[in-house]
Parts: C-alpha cells; structure tokens; sequence
C-alpha cells in the first residue's frame, strides 16, 4: 500500500511541473491552452488512468487479503475441530464396540449421541474464533468500500474539473475553478490523501485481525486439548468398568 501511495505522488508531482511549464508559457501558447481538448488535458487524463490502474491494483490486492485472511481464520476453525476428533476416534470406536458387546456395562451408550455431544463442546471452543468471521466480513467490506470510492473519485475527476456546471459533484473535496488543471491537481491531492488514509485503515484492520485470530486462536486450542484430555480418560475409565 505504501508504494501505491510512492507513485500516486510521482503522478502528481509530474502533473504539477507540467502544470507550471504550462503556466510559465501562458503568453506564447494561448490558443493551445485554450482548445477544448489540448495537450494538458490529454496529460490529466492519461495521469488518472495511471492513478487508477495502480489504485485498482492495490484495491485488488486488499480484498484478496481479506479474504485469505477469512479462509484461514474458517480453515484453522475446520483443522482445530479435525484434529481433535482424530485423536479421539480411536478411543471412541474402542469404547462402543467394547460397550455393544458387553450391553450390561452401561445401557444408556449411544454413540452417535456421544460424538454429537463432543462436537458440540468443540464447537463451544470456537464460538469466539467463528464470530471474529461475520465482524472481520463486514468491516473488510468497508474498508475495502472506501478505498474503492477514492478510486471510483479518480477516474470521474477529469470529466468532474473540465466541466464547470458540475462544480456541485465537487464541494465535497472544497474544489473551485480557477482552471481545469488546478482543479485536477488539487481533486487528485485531496483523494491521494482520503486513500492514504482508507489504505493506512484497512491496514490495521488486517493486522489487528490476524492477531486477534491467533489469540483466540489459542486459547480454542488450549479448549479442543482439555475436551479431547477430558473425553478420552472418560473413555478409558469405561473401558475399565467393563473390563
């Protein structure tokens, strides 16, 4: 995200010696600056489509970190719960064959009812890591929402400052119109810093995620261990009764 920001600044730098050369040459080239589509403008447009074909990159990049960040928090939830029944399912089956062949030893067995209960005390392990999914879905939505307006902004800004009876559409960003150039680079400042911005708050918003995942994380693993402890010495002191 910092190097979409590096050359998003390259871009208007650019645009900001091309608009001084331009000014310093008002006298000598009038009638170039005055044509209704001339070189500056071609220069505003081809700078936008430069800033959005980066900011779109970067917009791509941030959702597909959202979503990696989603599929492992659901993958470590899946392995957590598989795990742990593959290290009791040994113990289990053991159990039941034991306990259908000796009836006597505890009538009320049901094996399918057993494994439903353990998974249910899994399932308990990671209530708080399965929440994190629907709150992480939705704020990555936004996020990445606000980040794809700023991009949005970037590509209307070229029609937005060549048009002056839509100066309405451009309050928002506090823009006037003095020239069309000025109002481009003044636009493009104002929506470079916005994304700087929505980009630095995406950031942490990842980060934030994959920490908060890791401790939650571990302590539904520090969960999954004492089920699992608690359920195969329950098993094994059946067995022992029924011995």
């Amino acid at each position: 995200m910092g190097r979409t920001i590096r050359i998003l600044s390259l871009l208007l730098l650019a645009l900001t010696r091309g608009h001084a050369e331009d000014t310093s040459t008002t006298e000598t080239h009038t009638e170039t600056k005055t044509t209704e589509y001339g070189p500056i403008s071609m220069v505003i447009d081809q700078l936008a489509d430069m800033a959005v074909d980066v900011s779109d990159e970067t917009s791509s990049q941030l959702q597909a970190n959202i979503e990696r960040t989603l599929m492992d928090i659901t993958d470590n939830i899946d392995a957590m719960t598989t795990n742990a029944m593959a290290e009791m399912s040994i113990a289990i089956d053991d159990t039941n064959q034991l306990l259908m062949a000796n009836p006597s030893c505890n009538a009320a067995w049901n094996m399918q009812e057993f494994t439903i209960n353990v998974t249910d005390q899994l399932r308990a392990c990671t209530m708080r890591l399965s929440g994190m999914i629907g709150a992480y879905r939705d704020d990555g939505q936004q996020v990445l929402s606000n980040v794809q307006s700023f991009v949005q902004q970037m590509a209307q800004l070229p029609i937005l400052c060549q048009n002056q009876a839509m100066g309405a559409a451009l309050a928002p960003l506090g823009l006037s119109f003095d020239n069309s150039n000025s109002c481009f680079l003044r636009g493009m400042t104002a929506i470079n810093q916005g994304l700087a911005e929505a980009m630095h708050n995406a950031s942490l918003l990842l980060v934030r995620t994959r920490r908060l995942s890791q401790e939650q994380g571990a302590r539904s693993q520090q969960c999954s261990d004492a089920v699992v402890a608690q359920v195969v010495e329950y098993l094994r002191v059946q067995r022992a009764n029924c011995s």
